[in-house]
């Protein structure tokens, strides 16, 4: 009896009360974002009179804004703190998914995308950081295996659900999913702390300025860089400076942006199974409604089954082995939804992707975590994330061009040999594996 209670506080206190917060966030969002999110092309498909590239143009707008909005959004997390930027953001997307429900019009949906997605990347990063800022080095693959899977637990529950409401009046699934966020904004106004950094949050005179100095050495690069910046006022070489400016950034954050640009094939692999994909199983199949919520159904019930085991399983391999890996199992997928009619090979290849995902996005989160500077994760997530905006903003498009000049076949085809390359770069890199924070001064 004795040993029950502190047990039972181990279990309560194991994690930092922010991670209870997203826990929580976590299912009720995918929950209500699962009923919607399977359906939600091809209710734009209908809304526009059996359109195929216009509501491609459409979706692509959301990651646009992303884009748009990224590289401030890092940087206001890591001025600003976590907590503000994340109300923000959660109240945005709220408003976007409230206003679907009376949008009617191109320009209506067009504009609700771009609301929602600077709510999304204000909020993505702001609340990664802010799971970095509480969990010690050897808990973060735990933390975000942990909650990977609750999310799909509301990925799982959610597809039929959605497909019901879908077939009964869509626009109930738009007022769930904007119930659901408004809600999760209520309990962080109420119960989510502060945790960014002091000196990340204390004010700052530029984003692009390096935080304060602890050394003399950053003391003297600060001043070398405002000395430039005045020097270029008076030569009327603001033009240089800017270019300048741009290049040193680049230089300083190089190892966040090369692992972006290696992990373009597989976002721009998403951005084909949730656009061209579904429009792609409606010519080949009658019942594509049904089976699109059991193909998403399945898949997640995997991940929950999975997450954990999988992870703990390859925590002790080395990135670069478990991004190849990674990446192999999507091809398999790529190679399935382009030339299989079969709906239980469709089915069984969700294994294939589930291990992919598993693995590797949550080796990336990790990594990530890792390597940034406690004051800059905001940005460094920030930073990484473009790759699923660019692909989420383009790939929609051009595959959509791709499916309806040369078939999904193609377009799936294409798909397979990016990520080969993908796999094939994380593997070949020789930084990687050898990179860490105690080695490697990423601020330079």
């Amino acid at each position: 009896m004795k040993l029950r209670h502190p047990l039972k506080k181990n279990w309560t206190h194991r994690y930092h009360i922010t991670i209870w917060i997203r826990m929580f966030g976590a299912f009720i969002t995918s929950l209500s974002g699962s009923m919607l999110a399977p359906f939600l092309l091809l209710y734009l498909h209908d809304k526009l009179n059996g359109a195929v590239l216009v509501p491609m143009l459409i979706v692509g707008l959301q990651p646009l804004t992303d884009i748009m909005v990224t590289l401030l959004g890092g940087g206001i997390t890591d001025r600003l703190g976590r907590k503000p930027v994340m109300l923000l953001a959660l109240i945005m997307q709220s408003i976007a998914m409230a206003g679907f429900m009376f949008a009617d019009s191109v320009l209506s949906f067009a504009l609700l995308y771009m609301l929602h997605g600077a709510g999304q990347s204000l909020f993505v990063p702001a609340q990664r950081a802010q799971i970095a800022d509480v969990t010690t080095e050897s808990q973060r693959v735990e933390v975000f295996g942990l909650l990977n899977t609750i999310s799909y637990t509301g990925l799982a529950l959610g597809p039929v659900g959605g497909m019901l409401l879908y077939q009964y009046d869509p626009t109930w699934l738009f007022g769930i999913e904007a119930l659901s966020i408004f809600i999760y904004m209520l309990v962080c106004w109420w119960k989510l702390p502060e945790t960014a950094p002091v000196s990340a949050t204390a004010p700052s005179s530029s984003s692009d300025q390096v935080e304060v100095s602890e050394t003399a050495e950053k003391e003297t690069r600060s001043s070398e860089r405002i000395g430039v910046s005045h020097a270029s006022k008076g030569t009327g070489k603001h033009r240089y400076f800017s270019f300048h400016r741009m290049t040193a950034l680049i230089t300083r954050y190089k190892h966040v942006l090369k692992l972006m640009i290696y992990t373009l094939p597989i976002s721009f692999f998403y951005a084909q199974t949730e656009t061209s994909f579904r429009i792609y199983l409606q010519e080949s199949f009658v019942n594509y409604v049904s089976i699109i919520a059991t193909l998403s159904t399945i898949k997640a019930i995997l991940a929950v089954i999975l997450q954990l085991p999988l992870v703990k399983l390859t925590e002790r391999l080395s990135f670069q082995r478990v991004m190849m890996l990674s990446c192999s199992c999507f091809m398999v997928t790529a190679a399935a939804y382009g030339f299989s009619k079969s709906i239980l090979v469709l089915i069984l290849v969700q294994l294939s992707w589930t291990v992919g995902e598993t693995i590797g996005l949550t080796r990336l989160h990790t990594y990530i975590s890792d390597i940034a500077p406690p004051e800059e994760r905001g940005r460094y997530f920030s930073l990484h994330g473009i790759h699923w905006d660019i692909s989420r903003t383009f790939g929609p498009f051009l595959g959509g061009v791709v499916l309806l000049t040369f078939g999904g076949e193609i377009l799936f085809s294409i798909c397979l040999i990016l990520l080969l390359l993908s796999g094939i770069l994380f593997f070949r890199s020789p930084n990687f594996h050898k990179l860490t924070r105690q080695d490697v001064d990423f601020r330079k």
